[in-house]
């Protein structure tokens, strides 16, 4: 069943995003048109390889570093009558082994790295009555647990390594009077903590390993005026931190892990919005350096990357990898361990790699561009030009080395 295949495409745009000026950065469009159909997830594993759901091709791509697109999963599932239908989350673990859930086959599949694919969980939940219908976001932790949310069944699951399937949460939320509706997104830390967010409830939960589930943050956001409305993300970084993306709020909200709620992203700002008047802040990610990054649907914004002390840049815009590949509608993004970013057009049917210049810091980097006895620098280096002017040199170098050993 797996194909590999080389596609090039174009979509005429209806929606688009607005021009950019930011950090400078290398786009490179990953994968477009052809089989498939409205990506709604992507995900990266530690060696680059990108992963992309199409929700309505019922199948997902995986593309390396190089390039290589093949496709991992189609309409008929693990090939044993367990069908595939509306890919709408896929993530990876540690190993390459990929999941992804089916919205309207109430599923979910694990993929190895051979190509073999099991159905991990159907629509009897874990066979106890805890039953799953519409699931939409899936994680892993290291051990090889998935956990997978149940939109109309308002709970979540997680199925271990060895199949075992335990209900880990349920409308009743943590039992205290803050209830779980619509969960749409979920997650997981180094240490096995679940995070959950509720779309209807306007709440977010961590799940302890436990089993002790407490609220994190509610419809007050932050309780200093800035509130979550219909949280649609959720993502956690390597202290622990989670990170919300409210939709209807047009916000994002960082929560310590001893409590401490931020609101870090506002497109209440009409200059943040350029005018429009329908934003929605639908994803968002984090990177091992704790950047966060946000997608934005539903208008002419696209993407951002908000730093940990709160400098936010806008980082894709309409013209997509300048070479006529444009973005549309981008709703999920992710990061890789070196701070490349990842974004889908789900209604461009594409997606692109973002290589931010800012996150070089080895002189290898350098090493690697500089050839030719001029240390002429190779095209594929341009953003590595330190001083703007035109070309990668000695020059760019010595005030790289400059940060680390003054002048």
């Amino acid at each position: 069943m797996l194909r590999i295949r080389v596609l090039r495409f174009f979509v005429l745009l209806f929606l688009a995003c607005f021009p950019a000026a930011g950090l400078a950065r290398t786009v490179t469009e990953i994968i477009f048109g052809g089989t498939l159909n409205s990506p709604f997830d992507i995900a990266v594993d530690n060696l680059g390889n990108a992963y992309v759901a199409g929700l309505g091709s019922d199948n997902a791509f995986r593309i390396t570093p190089d390039g290589v697109i093949t496709e991992i999963i189609d309409s008929n599932g693990d090939g044993k009558g367990n069908r595939l239908d509306g890919t709408i989350g896929i993530t990876v673990d540690d190993s390459g082994t990929v999941y992804v859930t089916g919205k309207f086959s109430d599923n979910a599949f694990k993929i190895t790295p051979a190509g073999v694919i099991t159905e991990i969980i159907d629509s009897t939940g874990d066979g106890m009555g805890n039953t799953l219908d519409t699931p939409l976001g899936i994680a892993v932790d290291h051990l090889g647990n998935a956990y997978i949310i149940g939109d109309r069944t308002d709970n979540g699951l997680k199925i271990t390594a060895d199949g075992v399937i335990t209900e880990i949460i349920d409308s009743t939320g943590d039992g205290d009077g803050n209830t779980l509706e619509k969960p749409s997104s979920i997650t997981v830390d180094g240490s096995g903590n679940v995070f959950v967010t509720g779309l209807f409830s306007h709440n977010a939960f961590k799940i302890t390993p436990a089993g002790v589930i407490s609220e994190i943050i509610d419809d007050t956001g932050d309780g200093i005026g800035n509130p979550l409305f219909y949280p649609a993300d959720i993502t956690v970084d390597d202290l622990g931190n989670a990170f919300v993306a409210g939709a209807s709020s047009n916000n994002a909200f960082k929560i310590t892990p001893d409590g401490i709620i931020t609101q870090i992203f506002d497109l209440t700002d009409n200059s943040m919005r350029n005018g429009e008047m329908f934003p929605e802040v639908n994803r968002i990610a984090v990177d091992d350096l704790s950047n966060a990054y946000v997608t934005v649907a539903n208008s002419f914004i696209c993407a951002f990357k908000i730093s940990p002390d709160g400098v936010i840049t806008e980082i894709m815009d309409v013209t997509g990898d300048g070479l006529g590949s444009r973005l549309v509608a981008p709703i999920a993004i992710t990061a890789d361990v070196e701070g490349n970013v990842y974004v889908a057009g789900y209604f461009s049917n594409n997606a692109f790699k973002i290589e931010l210049c800012d996150t070089l810091d080895h002189y290898s980097d350098f090493e690697a561009c500089l050839t030719g006895p001029d240390f002429s620098a190779d095209p594929a280096c341009h953003c590595l030009d330190d001083d703007a002017d035109g070309d990668v040199d000695l020059a760019d170098f010595a005030r790289f080395q400059r940060t680390f050993v003054g002048p």
